[in-house]
């Protein structure tokens, strides 16, 4: 849990202000927490941490507006600009790196795992919502209010609704 959350971390300093005065930082962590409580195996010392970890859990959702489920899979190094109304569905997979802004959502179009997967260094704008068993590639851009509902390469931009691709980039530091 500390190995991604450092990384995370990283991605938050630099702004001018401590990082712990960032809300979304809260769901980061409480979302890191809960992968590493999947995990411990002792019955019923596991059972109470992960009951108790749910409502913990459900708390910071509803103050700070960030979906981050502990079924998702979310790489280390996320980044969530302006806190509230992002929604991450259980069965998403999102990369390294990767930098999310208010209101954006990624999830499902038809059935419960059919959520996107998302690859490393992706930044959405604010209000894109990425829907659909699809593939985001890496070192993608996905433009303010797109919607996207199909593959979209790696080193490129997507713009619209649907989002179509308008740019492919020669290389992109992470």
């Amino acid at each position: 849990m500390l190995a991604p959350f450092r990384q995370d971390l990283r991605r938050y300093a630099g702004g001018g202000r401590s990082a712990f005065l960032e809300p979304s930082l809260l769901a980061i962590l409480s979302y890191r927490l809960g992968q590493r409580l999947r995990r411990v195996t002792v019955p019923l010392i596991g059972s109470v941490l992960r009951a108790s970890h749910l409502v913990v859990h459900a708390i910071v959702t509803l103050i700070v507006g960030i979906h981050l489920p502990r079924g998702a899979s979310i790489g280390p190094g996320l980044r969530i600009y302006h806190f509230g109304g992002i929604m991450v569905s259980a069965s998403a997979v999102i990369g390294s790196n990767c930098t999310l802004r208010q209101n954006v959502c990624i999830g499902t179009r038809y059935a419960d795992d059919d959520a996107p997967q998302i690859g490393d260094n992706v930044e959405f704008g604010v209000g894109a919502v990425v829907l659909g068993r699809i593939h985001v590639g890496n070192n993608v851009r996905i433009g303010a209010n797109a919607v996207v509902l199909t593959d979209i390469p790696d080193n490129s931009t997507a713009v619209g609704v649907p989002a179509h691709t308008v740019s492919v980039l020669v290389s992109r530091a992470s």
